[in-house]
């Protein structure tokens, strides 16, 4: 048997919903939806929706401690490997992962074709070599977040994807953050590693350029449409072989817009290619058709303390650094006497104001650039004052210093007499 899943939070039921039907259309395949979250309200859940922290091999006082330590993201990562184990223990042979952004445009069929020589599958973020490199990420972006992109993955029931799975969890527990300094990327970066550990006849690198088709190799993967099918080329050579359009990951595009047949991605360098246009229109129909804006509104119940007090990135990162240094608050959303909670207001680090922190960055702050000038001309008078050199210095050092992490101090004395 062969089974389909993605991980979500709430909010997000409708867009793995959408990416259901799309697997539905083209395969044969059980799919399931896990539930990274608190489901709240009497609403019934369909059968193929699991909430993880019900069903998944953790214990209450670990998984509260990773939903803690974790965002969102880094969370729903953090428990793919015990997702994977979940639906083995159900009996499936075949299992794939998707990230609930993407959609499925043709039979997978190829997929457990690679399945059938080795036990692991996964895609890389880019296969071709460019002089000059043409993409729309800098390619050295890869060196940071991985050489695979792990909103797909797929296993074959096998001893050795079976070990895998443990080891990858094992690793996630505490070491799915992002976290570029001590070089980790949440579930992606670690399978940098499957080249060393796995001999070369356990695992499969996909070349296959209708395979996780997305916003970083838009600019070597061209869409043609024949015969009412979708095919794609090598972007640089109309003479290359095509191959079938199987799952295209639509990875940081505003899912509203597209619902408008607007393709707006974050990242305003992305390349607008004319070829593409028929996948977007595409997608949003499928999001038009769907209850997507039925659960969009949902709040995700980790950002929150038990009393409904916003938890901060800093706070995450805080929780961390003690637990690393063995102080560890087991109930970490609880808000009662001796809790972390405590333990911030004390120190007057919680943030009680409607829209967190975290959502502010320089592109939602009113006039940042005048800001950021004057920002610049402070420091400027502090090179002045001390000198180059030891403005050189202190900027080293303020890198590292300025890291949440090491903000431990303010909590933990003793923790924080060590730059980490």
């Amino acid at each position: 048997m062969n089974a389909v899943f993605t991980i979500v939070a709430k909010n997000y039921t409708g867009l793995a919903q959408v990416l259901e039907k799309s697997v539905k259309q083209n395969d044969s395949a059980d799919f399931f939806i896990f539930i990274a979250d608190e489901w709240e309200g009497n609403k019934k859940l369909p059968d193929n929706v699991i909430v993880a922290r019900e069903t998944l091999d953790f214990s209450p006082e670990l998984w509260e401690q990773m939903a803690f330590q974790y965002n969102l993201v880094e969370f729903c990562t953090a428990i793919k490997p015990a997702c994977f184990q979940y639906l083995l223990k159900k009996q499936y042979e075949n299992i794939i992962y998707f990230d609930p952004d993407i959609y499925v445009f043709n039979t997978l069929s190829p997929v457990y074709e690679y399945l059938e020589t080795a036990p692991v599958l996964v895609t890389p973020h880019i296969v071709k070599m460019q002089i000059p490199y043409l993409g729309n990420y800098p390619d050295y972006l890869f060196l940071l977040n991985g050489t695979f992109n792990l909103g797909f993955i797929a296993l074959k029931k096998h001893p050795t994807s079976l070990f895998f799975l443990e080891w990858w969890q094992s690793r996630l527990i505490n070491e799915a953050f992002f976290d570029f300094e001590k070089g980790m990327a949440t579930d992606q970066k670690w399978l940098n590693l499957l080249p060393a550990l796995l001999p070369a006849n356990a695992y499969q690198v996909s070349r296959h350029l209708g395979m996780n088709m997305a916003p970083w190799n838009f600019h070597e993967r061209k869409i043609l449409f024949e015969n009412g099918s979708l095919f794609v080329q090598d972007r640089e050579n109309e003479k290359s072989d095509k191959v079938s359009l199987l799952f295209v990951h639509f990875s940081g595009y505003d899912y509203q817009l597209i619902g408008q047949d607007k393709a707006v991605h974050k990242t305003t360098s992305i390349i607008d290619y004319p070829d593409l246009h028929s996948l977007f229109s595409q997608y949003a129909e499928a999001l038009n058709n769907s209850d997507f804006n039925t659960y969009i509104s949902q709040v995700y119940s980790y950002n929150y303390f038990e009393n409904r007090v916003g938890i901060l990135s800093l706070h995450r990162r805080l929780y961390r650094s003690l637990s690393e240094g063995g102080k560890t608050y087991h109930t970490p959303f609880c808000v009662g006497e001796g809790s972390f909670y405590q333990l911030l207001k004390s120190k007057r680090l919680l943030d009680f104001t409607p829209v967190s922190a975290d959502k502010i960055s320089n592109k939602n702050i009113p006039n940042f650039d005048a800001k950021y000038r004057v920002v610049q001309s402070f420091f400027n008078f502090i090179r002045i004052m001390i000198g180059i050199r030891r403005y050189s210095m202190m900027i080293r050092f303020l890198k590292r210093f300025f890291s949440e992490e090491n903000q431990i101090f303010m909590v933990d004395k003793e923790l924080g007499k060590k730059l980490r």
